[in-house]
């Protein structure tokens, strides 16, 4: 008695009422669902026999694979089950786990090869380690010697008898070898120290020529800075940038405005704040008068 597949193809027959596959595919309908009230049956009949035809060849699958009824009773978790129990069942009897005869999940073999699809059965494995026993116990004749001494015993070679040194020659070696790298080293040390001492004095004293300059002495550290700013307008603020900077904040500025009036008038003032290691702010103060003026700046620190 045949099981019962109560899933059916819908309009599968060769002049069944439904658009071409080409006019299906071009359809607007195709991607938003048919409209409401705009029903092309040609198109409803083809989308009901592409999904009717799956579903008609699943549960042919399923009914052949697990000699069971598939029925639409809207139980998705009993058919669920069959399909995993078919698709067991189809693996089960096709795929065989390990065979000599055909390909399968693990596929055995009784030749040597390089093959890295192929494993070797118990057969192979106990061939080839016959093969090394036998190997191993004819590779090496008792009746051969090594330097004299027959194989038929334990056997003591000495260094002489390998051509190498002796425990005394080596330590001997490594010793001349020591005392040779610690010369090496302690010349290197030697000399570094000297380098050091000798550098250390006399050090080259160096600067830099320009109007906004420096000179810094080689021995002590000690750096002169000097500079000349733009006019700067009389109750006026510049950030003056010195040329290098400074270790430190500890340094002095003396300032001196290069066109200074002085007369009944007043005269020009200038008043330094500094900022940081290589920059300090100079203000244009007047005294009676306001007059611009450019200054000159000496900077010393270290």
């Amino acid at each position: 008695m045949s099981n019962k597949n109560e899933f059916k193809a819908f309009s599968a027959s060769q002049d069944a009422n439904v658009v071409s596959q080409g006019e299906y595919e071009e359809s607007r309908d195709l991607n938003t669902g048919i409209p409401p009230n705009i029903i092309s049956i040609g198109l409803l009949n083809k989308v009901l026999r592409q999904s009717s035809i799956i579903s008609s060849v699943v549960a042919d699958f399923i009914s052949t694979q697990c000699s069971d009824d598939v029925l639409d009773d809207g139980d998705i978790v009993k058919l669920t089950t069959q399909l995993n129990r078919a698709l067991e069942q189809k693996i089960t009897t096709e795929i065989p786990s390990a065979s000599l005869a055909q390909e399968g999940i693990v596929q055995l073999t009784n030749m040597l090869g390089n093959s890295s699809r192929l494993a070797a059965t118990q057969k192979l494995i106990q061939e080839l380690a016959d093969s090394f026993n036998d190997n191993l116990s004819n590779r090496v004749p008792s009746i051969r010697k090594v330097n004299g001494k027959e194989l038929s015993e334990d056997i003591y070679l000495g260094a002489v008898d390998v051509g190498v040194y002796t425990p005394e020659q080596i330590d001997q070696k490594i010793n001349i070898e020591v005392d040779r790298r610690i010369d090496t080293e302690l010349d290197k040390k030697i000399s570094t120290e000297v380098d050091k001492k000798i550098n250390t004095k006399g050090n080259k004293n160096t600067a830099g020529k320009a109007v906004n300059g420096w000179w810094k002495c080689g021995d002590t550290g000690v750096i002169y800075q000097w500079g000349r700013t733009d006019v700067l307008q009389s109750g006026h603020v510049a950030r003056i940038q010195l040329p290098i900077s400074f270790s430190n904040m500890d340094y002095s500025v003396n300032i001196n405005p290069i066109q200074s009036k002085i007369g009944s008038m007043g005269a020009v003032i200038g008043y330094v704040n500094v900022i940081d290691n290589s920059s300090f702010d100079l203000l244009n103060s007047w005294v009676n008068a306001r007059w611009n003026s450019p200054f000159f700046w000496i900077a010393i620190g270290y």
